[in-house]
């Protein structure tokens, strides 16, 4: 059997090639005038494709097989995640604890980072995330002011019902510097929660209308982005390590009946 790393270099190695044989038929002639390469080039290119049964060759010319379109398929499906994760890196080195995460998260997700001619976007982004829900779990380790008028407003209109969990000294500063809001919004619904243990990162999980998960990425309370996707394991991913911090977490005595 192939070693994988060996196919994979081949493919990157020979991936203009594979891309214009899978239109076929074509002849070489066709393919060597398509790659702009030497015909020697393209005769090695394709022994190496045809010794992997990645191609073919046919009395029309030469065609990818039936293996060779599910392999490449799944070849560019990693290079476009590979290039997502690559582009956002500055986001991802923002997040303390890597361990916690999920490949699912990031399978098909969507970035939004903060950046100097758009440094509120990512808080935008949130807004519009739970702003389009009426069911919302989450925990964060930080506030914001737009985070409390947000949950002030939507459940004062009646249409949020939302849990959310922090850490303790989040929550005192919370209920003392918009005091007034937090106590409404508290009456209309809002569950808060505290635990004692780190929280890596903010979490959002929109369970109705439709199930998401929003990944809140800050450093030192200063948002550098947001991950989020509809994928449904990247919700059950959510959904799970918001239990897993639920379980330790309490009513603080403010908010005790």
């Amino acid at each position: 059997m192939t070693d994988p790393k060996s196919l994979l270099r081949l493919l990157l190695r020979r991936d203009t090639v594979v891309t214009h044989i899978l239109d076929g038929p074509i002849s070489i002639r066709s393919l060597t005038e398509s790659v702009d390469v030497s015909r020697p080039t393209v005769h090695r290119s394709l022994k190496e494709l045809q010794e992997h049964q990645i191609v073919t060759e046919t009395a029309d010319g030469y065609v990818v097989t039936s293996y060779g379109e599910f392999l490449f398929e799944r070849y560019r499906s990693f290079l476009v995640e590979f290039t997502d994760i690559q582009e956002n890196r500055e986001l991802l080195l923002g997040l303390k604890d890597t361990s916690l995460l999920s490949d699912s998260l990031l399978d098909g997700a969507t970035y939004t980072k903060s950046v100097p001619f758009a440094p509120e976007k990512p808080i935008s982004e949130v807004e519009s995330f739970v702003r389009g829900a009426t069911t919302v779990r989450g925990f964060t380790p930080f506030i914001v002011g737009r985070y409390a008028s947000l949950f002030h407003e939507q459940h004062t209109a009646g249409s949020l019902d939302a849990e959310i969990i922090t850490p303790p000294e989040v929550f005192e500063y919370t209920s003392q510097q918009w005091e007034a809001q937090f106590e409404e919004a508290t009456r209309e619904g809002l569950d808060w929660l505290v635990v004692d243990e780190q929280l890596p990162f903010g979490l959002l999980i929109e369970d109705e209308p439709a199930a998401s998960v929003c990944v809140v990425v800050d450093d030192n309370g200063t948002l550098r982005g947001v991950i989020q996707n509809d994928n449904p394991d990247a919700v059950a991913w959510g959904r799970d390590l918001y239990e897993q911090y639920r379980q330790n977490a309490r009513r603080p005595h403010k908010m005790s009946p």
